[in-house]
């Protein structure tokens, strides 16, 4: 299971959003100031098309996860699930 904590600020609702929209993913919150991201295959963020600056782009993460970022470049993310014990 991927499980990414976004902090509720209204740079990062855009993460948000596109992970509602996509199949297999569970949105929750906000709860004491995050909303909760869950997937059991991978996610996928383009930051073009959440419209976020490279600043806030490369801070999507500030809240945490549990999985494994994949590839993250300049426009594209992916997390994964991972086998490591927590």
């Amino acid at each position: 299971m991927i499980t990414v904590y976004v902090v509720d600020v209204p740079e990062f609702r855009p993460m948000v959003e596109t992970a509602e929209g996509q199949d297999g993913v569970t949105v929750s919150g906000p709860v004491k100031g995050y909303w909760t991201i869950e997937a059991s295959t991978e996610l996928r963020f383009n930051r073009k098309a959440m419209k976020m600056k490279p600043a806030v782009w490369y801070g999507i993460f500030t809240g945490g996860l549990n999985g494994e970022i994949a590839d993250w470049g300049r426009d594209e993310v992916r997390v994964v699930g991972t086998n490591k014990p927590l």
